[in-house]
């Protein structure tokens, strides 16, 4: 995976404590224990991670850690 992807499991694993194996691409947020809470949570750390302005609906609509990758690379974040 790329350097985004590895920069979103690295936030996952240490802010959220997850499981680096539970962290694979088509991993839900529900895969991960992830509630809407910490959806808000993980968009502001991406969002300030990636200098990128990212919605927490945005977030939500992602369905797996590589839809929010995508999203992010469509925003033009880069590691």
């Amino acid at each position: 995976m790329d350097t985004v992807y590895r920069e979103i499991t690295g936030i996952l694993a240490s802010k959220f404590e997850i499981e680096t194996a539970s962290l694979l691409p088509d991993a839900s947020f529900e895969d991960l224990s992830l509630d809407s809470l910490a959806q808000v949570e993980l968009s502001e750390l991406l969002a300030d991670r990636f200098q990128v302005d990212i919605g927490d609906d945005e977030i939500a609509e992602s369905s797996t850690v590589a839809d929010v990758a995508a999203l992010l690379r469509s925003k033009g974040a880069a590691a």
